[in-house]
């Protein structure tokens, strides 16, 4: 979100909100204007105010562009709030519309959209106890439970409210809140505590996919012996602890001045806080090349001596293995599959100055921009081989299992083997040259292969 303002006795305020499960930003508007054909000022105690909210005029109601305030105005619009896990396998059940009364399946939820729904990937029984993954493209949210509570899913009932005081129209504010379980609306939290950014940054504006994706990939052996990743030691090592680095920073004159760091191998970001005239109290912070917050101190809440705006790099990562699919029994076959292991970081990142833009100082989760480590160039090139203990031993990362409930299981499983190996069915009779099956360590100790895949 951000704040724009335009002049001593005219202003426009600005927020744009991204909530979880909605398509489109939540754009809210506030113009309020104190001047009558260029010259004349009108009282500060009847200004002319217009208000859009989501696209739409608010205020006034009727077809005038602008009316004066009479009184308080106030703005809310209810949502229903998103869940944090989703893509987090071994969560959630859910139980499908039709079939066995209370029958509950695994599931891991893929999307939350608009009316309330789910997407999910089901282990879905296929009979004599195998299941087999497919996914629903929509799920309700009353068919959804906690796997270990086995509590019913509930989306929490939000509100953004947005405050116009008769008093100040010059300092509308928005906020957000939410109903407890017992029906009651909490205090609302001003939305100026959760400005954010996507890392890395998207291609262009402040939505759309990232510049570059952070995804490591791993191909994995079918005896499970080698492990081959796309990224050089240095680079999954910081991909690994999404690091924060320090590159560079300047003061250009006393009115601008900028830093660049890096999250991650990844990921590269410049913060920037710049005044248009020395005189002015607004100071406007670019984030991206995006502008994130334009406003005067008092107006999100700064400290009496300065102005500070915290906001947070929020990103995710993905580590992306080629597996080959193994049969309910834990024995692999030729097949293969994608197992996608997707983890959720935040940095939490304060501007603040007290007088002079070229004395702010840029702080990451706590450490001031001067005490980061340097950024380093991008180690060696190309793929790197491991095998298990070595890449669990430096990175505590194990290659998850897919299982293929419907991949042959027993004599079956032989059968299908012989045949692709070209041996024939007499194969199988040949135990005194070669075991039909070969276990080996295909299935470390400790591991499952019951589930689709776990985590690392």
């Amino acid at each position: 979100s951000f704040l724009s303002g335009v002049g001593k006795h005219s202003q426009e305020t600005r927020w744009v909100v991204e909530i979880v499960g909605k398509p489109e930003p939540v754009d809210v508007c506030v113009a309020v204007d104190n001047v009558a054909g260029g010259s004349c000022v009108r009282s500060p105690r009847s200004p002319q105010v217009h208000v859009t909210a989501r696209g739409k005029q608010v205020f006034p109601g009727d077809s005038k562009e602008s009316a004066v305030l009479r009184q308080d105005f106030q703005w809310r619009w209810p949502y229903r709030g998103g869940i944090r896990d989703l893509h987090e396998p071994g969560v959630y059940e859910m139980r499908p519309d039709h079939g066995v009364p209370e029958q509950w399946l695994a599931a891991t939820l893929t999307a939350q959209m608009e009316d309330c729904c789910f997407k999910a990937m089901v282990d879905y029984p296929t009979g004599e106890g195998r299941f087999k993954t497919i996914e629903f493209p929509v799920v309700k949210a009353e068919n959804i439970r906690d796997k270990r509570t086995h509590q019913h899913l509930v989306l929490p009932t939000c509100e953004i409210v947005l405050d116009v005081p008769l008093a100040n129209p010059l300092h509308p504010t928005l906020s957000a809140c939410h109903k407890n379980g017992l029906g009651q609306t909490t205090e609302g939290v001003l939305l100026t505590h959760f400005f954010a950014r996507r890392s890395p940054p998207p291609q262009k504006g402040l939505l759309g996919p990232p510049k570059r994706e952070p995804r490591v990939k791993f191909e994995v052996s079918k005896d499970r012996k080698i492990i081959i990743c796309d990224t050089g030691y240095q680079d999954l090592s910081h991909f690994q602890s999404s690091e924060v680095r320090a590159i560079a920073r300047n003061s250009e004159g006393r009115l601008k001045k900028w830093w660049k760091l890096q999250i991650g191998p990844f990921a590269e970001h410049i913060v920037q806080l710049e005044k248009k005239k020395a005189s002015s109290k607004i100071v406007t912070l670019t984030v991206d090349g995006e502008i994130m917050c334009e406003a005067k101190a008092e107006d999100i809440e700064s400290l009496d001596a300065g102005w500070e705006c915290t906001f947070r790099f929020m990103g995710e990562r993905y580590l992306d293995w080629n597996v080959h699919n193994c049969n309910s029994d834990g024995v692999p076959t030729d097949e293969k599959g994608h197992v996608v292991q997707r983890m959720v970081f935040t940095k939490e990142c304060t501007v603040r100055f007290a007088e002079q833009i070229q004395d702010a100082h840029l702080y990451v989760d706590g450490f001031e921009f001067m005490d980061l480590p340097d950024a380093r160039a991008s180690g060696s090139a190309g793929s790197l081989e491991w095998t298990p203990e070595a890449l669990l031993a430096s990175f505590g990362l194990t290659p998850p299992f897919k299982v293929d409930p419907s991949a042959p299981t027993g004599l079956g499983a032989g059968i299908t083997a012989e045949l692709r190996e070209g041996g024939g069915l007499s194969g199988l009779f040949s135990c005194c040259s070669r075991p039909a099956f070969v276990w080996d360590d295909a299935v470390p100790a400790g591991g499952r292969c019951g589930a689709a895949w776990h985590r690392a």
